[in-house]
C-alpha cells in the first residue's frame, strides 16, 4: 500500500461550529443508526480525484485545520469518496458507521450536496469531529433550483455575490439568476458599447420614500468588468451553480437610452430615473439598428457566461411610444401584423424582436429565457418562461409544451415589502406551501415545470444586510419546494430542523430574520359557539407568556398551555421566553361585533390568488393593514362580494358595514354600492337597505375605508351582505377599462 501526499491544509482561521443531526432541505431517505463517526487528528481518506472542488469545499467548510492522509485503498480510509452510476443526476448517498464514512455520487454536483449536508449532519466536540451513524441516500425534485439578485437598482460588491453563491450552495441550489442591466444601471461592461457603463451605469439620487417622494441626493454607480464577471462565474461553477445573465430588453432599457439616445423611438434626451416604476422609453422595437445593438450585446454576454441559457427579461416593456413611433410603425406593416382577439400589434413586434433575439441565442447553442410576458405577443420557438405575474403564465407556456419556471410574486419575491410586514414563521410557511406544479395542468404536461426560484429586488434594499435579512431563512424553505418530493414536506417538522440551520447562519455572520423567534399568535373562528379560538405556537415550543388586557407581558404573566376562548374586545400579548432572553412583544386585537366570530357563507367565489382563509378572514375580528396579501383581506376581481352571515338566534340589527381597502395603484377601488337583505329561515330573504357610492378619485392615497349603511331596526338571523365592485377602472387610470379589485377585511352588524 502506498500512501500518496500527506497534505496540511488551513484554508480558514475561524473555528468551525457543526449543529448536527438534521439536514435541510429534507433528503429522501435518512435512516439513523445506533452509534457514531468520531475524527481526531490525521483524517485518512480515498477519492480518485484529490483536487475535486467538492473536496476543496469539504475542507473549507468541515476541516480547515486538519491534516489529511491520501490512501490508495478506500478499505484504509476513514472517509472514501467513490462515483456510483446506479445514482440519479445530482444524487449522493452517504453511509455513516462506527468505523468509516462512504460518499457515493452519480457526479461532482451530487458529492458538492453530500458535502452540505455532511456540513449539517456533524457536530464539533473540541477537536473532534463527529458523525452519527446513518444512512442517506438524496437527489433533487426538479432540475431548476434558482435564485435571483437584482444588480441592476443597487450595484453590490463581488464579495457580496459569492456570498449569495455559498447560501444558495449550502441548501443545494444549482443555478443563479443574476439581474444585470436596469433603467436605474447598467451593471455589465460591454466592450463594443463602453457608454453603457460610463454613462449608463450612474444615477445622481436614489428614491428613498415613496410616499414623501423623498431622494437621497448621493450618487450612485458601479459596475462588473468581464473579468470580474468571469471570477463570479468560477466561483459559482466551483459549487456546482451555473450563473445565469439577464439583460432586460426591450423595456426596462432607460440606462441602454441614455448611453445610446438612437437606440430609443423618440431620440431622447433620456435621463436615468432615480425612481422606481415601468417607464414609457423603451427601445425601438421597429429599428434593425437596435436589433443589431440587443444581439451585439448578448453576443458579449454570451462570451462571458458560459451558461445553458440566457435570460433577455422581456417583461413590463410599454407599447406606447411604438404605437406612435414611425419606425415601429413601419417593421409593424413590413412584417404584416395584424391586431387579433388576443394579441396586438404592438405585442407581437416584441414577438418578432425577441425571436430575432433567440436566434442569436440558439445560433451559439444556447436556449432563450424571459419573463412570462412574452406570452402577450406569443412565444418565440423554444423560449423559456419565468412565470413571475403568477402561475398563470407557466401553466400556459407548459400546455403551449414549453419549459416554465415558477417564481410568483405572491410567494417567492423576498424583497416585496408586503409580504416582509407578515411576520414570524408565517412568513416562511407563505414561502413552504407553495406548490410549483399545479394541479390545473394535465399529467403530461407537468415534466414542462422545471423548477423554481426565489428572487430578490433592490429597489428599496441598499445594504446587504438589509438583503440578507429578506433571504435568510426563507432561502431555507424555497430550497424544500425545489429539493424535496412533496410526499416529504412537512412545515412542523422543517420548524423543527430550522435552529441547526440558524446556529450555522450565525457562524457564518449571515443576517436573518429574527422576528422568526417571535410568537405566533392564531385565531380561529369557533362560529358555533360565537367565539375566538386563541393559540400561541414557537417553532422551537419556547415557553410562552401572555396578557389579554393589552398590558405588557414578562416572564411573571400567566404562562401559555392551551387553547384560550374569548368572546369579547381582547388586546393578545405574548412573548417566548428562551434561556437567552425573551423575544419581541407579539400583539393582535380582536374587535367584536354582532357579525364577529359567526359562521358566514361566500355566495361569490374571490380571486384564487387572495383567497386565504376564504369566508372566515371577514368575521374573525381582526383588521387588516395595508397589505393585501397578508391574509386578513380576501379579494374578488370584477365580481361583487356577496355573503350570508347566520347570527345563530334573530336579532335586532340596524346598520351593516364593510372595510374595504382603496390602492388604485393596484387596481383595488372601494365598494360602489351595499346591499343588505334579511331573512328569518336563510331561503327567503327581504331587502332592507341599498345605498350607491362613488367611484374612488384620482389621486385618492392608499388606505382602508369603512362603508356602512343604516336602515330601520328589524330583527333577522341571517344576513345577506352584498358590497358591489367597481365596474370597471376609470379613464384616468393606468389601465383604464379594465376591470378592478374589491378587497374586504372585516364586515359588521350592529
Amino acid at each position: 500500500m502506498k500512501y500518496l501526499i500527506l497534505i496540511l491544509l488551513f484554508l480558514g482561521s475561524h473555528a468551525v461550529r457543526l449543529c448536527g443531526q438534521t439536514i435541510l432541505p429534507t433528503p429522501d431517505y435518512l435512516e439513523k443508526a445506533n452509534g457514531q463517526l468520531q475524527l481526531q487528528g490525521k483524517i485518512r481518506m480515498h477519492a480518485q480525484d484529490a483536487s475535486a472542488s467538492f473536496l476543496h469545499l469539504f475542507y473549507e467548510k468541515l476541516i480547515p485545520k486538519s491534516a489529511v492522509e491520501w490512501c490508495s485503498e478506500k478499505g484504509h480510509s476513514q472517509i472514501s469518496w467513490e462515483k456510483d452510476a446506479t445514482l440519479p443526476a445530482e444524487g449522493y448517498r452517504i453511509l455513516v458507521t462506527p468505523e468509516k464514512m462512504t460518499v457515493r455520487a452519480a457526479d461532482n454536483a451530487g458529492f458538492i450536496y453530500a458535502v452540505q449536508s455532511l456540513r449539517q449532519w456533524g457536530t464539533r466536540e473540541g477537536d473532534k469531529l463527529i458523525f452519527p451513524c446513518a444512512e442517506i441516500t438524496d437527489f433533487p425534485r426538479v432540475k431548476w433550483r434558482s435564485f435571483m439578485l437584482d444588480s441592476g437598482r443597487q450595484y453590490q460588491k463581488v464579495s457580496t455575490i459569492k456570498k449569495y453563491i455559498d447560501m444558495a450552495s449550502m441548501l443545494k441550489m444549482n443555478y443563479f439568476h443574476w439581474h444585470l442591466t436596469e433603467d436605474q444601471g447598467w451593471r455589465i461592461e460591454i466592450k463594443k458599447y463602453p457608454k453603457l457603463t460610463e454613462i449608463g451605469s450612474m444615477r445622481p439620487r436614489t428614491l428613498i420614500d415613496r410616499e414623501t417622494q423623498t431622494y437621497d441626493e448621493t450618487p450612485h454607480s458601479g459596475f462588473y468588468t468581464q473579468e470580474e464577471a468571469k471570477e463570479i462565474v468560477k466561483y459559482a461553477a466551483d459549487r456546482f451553480i451555473t450563473v445565469i445573465p439577464e439583460v432586460d430588453l426591450p423595456g426596462h432599457m432607460m440606462g441602454a437610452l441614455v448611453s445610446y439616445p438612437e437606440l430609443g423611438c423618440t431620440g431622447g434626451p433620456y435621463e436615468i430615473p432615480c425612481k422606481w416604476g415601468v417607464f414609457p422609453d423603451v427601445l425601438c422595437g421597429g429599428n434593425d439598428r437596435t436589433l443589431q445593438f440587443a444581439k451585439d450585446v448578448l453576443n458579449e454576454i454570451m462570451d462571458i457566461f458560459p451558461s445553458p441559457y440566457i435570460h433577455i427579461g422581456g417583461d413590463e416593456c410599454p407599447k406606447v411610444r411604438w404605437e406612435k413611433c414611425p419606425v415601429c410603425q413601419a417593421k409593424i406593416r413590413e412584417l404584416g401584423l395584424k391586431d387579433t382577439p388576443k394579441h396586438s400589434k404592438e405585442n407581437q413586434l416584441q414577438t418578432y424582436f425577441m425571436s430575432e433575439v433567440g436566434k442569436v441565442i440558439n445560433d451559439r447553442g444556447r436556449k432563450m429565457l424571459g419573463w412570462d410576458e412574452m406570452l402577450e405577443g406569443g412565444l418565440a420557438p423554444g423560449a423559456t418562461v419565468m412565470s413571475w405575474t403568477g402561475v398563470k403564465g407557466g401553466i400556459e407556456a407548459a400546455r403551449l409544451h414549453h419549459d416554465a419556471i415558477m417564481t410568483p410574486i405572491q410567494y417567492l419575491y423576498f424583497s416585496n415589502p408586503t409580504y416582509n410586514r407578515i411576520k414570524g414563521t408565517k412568513s416562511l410557511g407563505r414561502v413552504y406551501t407553495f406548490e410549483p406544479v399545479s394541479n390545473e395542468l394535465a399529467e403530461d404536461e407537468r415534466k414542462y415545470i422545471i423548477g423554481t426560484q426565489g428572487c430578490i429586488w433592490t429597489e428599496w434594499t441598499r445594504d446587504s444586510l438589509k438583503m440578507e435579512w429578506q433571504i435568510l431563512p426563507r432561502m431555507a424553505a424555497l430550497s424544500e419546494i425545489q429539493w424535496t418530493e412533496p410526499s416529504h414536506k412537512n412545515f412542523d417538522s422543517f420548524l423543527k430542523r430550522l435552529p441547526a440551520l440558524l446556529a450555522i447562519y450565525r457562524d457564518r455572520g449571515y443576517d436573518f430574520r429574527q422576528d422568526i423567534y417571535d410568537v405566533n399568535i392564531d385565531i380561529v373562528p369557533a362560529p358555533d359557539e360565537g367565539k375566538a379560538r386563541i393559540a400561541f405556537q414557537t417553532f422551537d415550543d419556547a415557553e410562552i407568556h401572555y396578557t389579554l388586557d393589552g398590558s405588557v407581558p414578562d416572564v411573571q404573566s400567566p404562562l401559555y398551555t392551551d387553547t384560550i376562548q374569548v368572546d369579547k374586545d381582547v388586546i393578545i400579548q405574548a412573548i417566548a421566553v428562551r434561556p437567552q432572553g425573551a423575544s419581541q412583544i407579539s400583539k393582535e386585537e380582536i374587535h367584536f361585533n354582532a357579525a364577529t366570530m359567526k359562521p358566514v357563507t361566500l355566495n361569490t367565489i374571490p380571486h384564487k390568488s387572495y383567497t386565504f382563509k376564504g369566508g372566515s378572514t371577514l368575521i374573525d375580528g381582526l383588521y387588516g393593514d395595508m397589505n393585501y396579501r397578508s391574509g386578513r383581506w380576501i379579494g374578488f376581481y370584477g365580481t361583487d362580494m356577496n355573503v350570508t352571515l347566520d347570527l345563530l338566534e334573530p336579532k335586532e340589527v340596524s346598520s351593516v358595514f364593510v372595510n374595504t381597502m382603496l390602492n388604485t395603484g393596484d387596481a383595488i377601488f372601494g365598494t360602489t354600492g351595499l346591499k343588505v337583505e334579511v331573512s328569518e329561515d336563510g331561503k327567503n330573504f327581504r331587502r332592507v337597505a341599498s345605498e350607491d357610492f362613488p367611484v374612488v378619485e384620482k389621486g385618492t392615497k392608499m388606505q382602508s375605508r369603512k362603508d356602512s349603511v343604516s336602515f330601520d331596526k328589524v330583527k333577522a338571523r341571517y344576513i345577506k351582505i352584498i358590497a358591489e365592485v367597481t365596474p370597471k377602472l376609470p379613464a384616468w387610470h393606468s389601465m383604464p377599462g379594465e376591470k378592478a379589485f374589491l378587497f374586504v377585511d372585516e364586515i359588521g352588524v350592529e
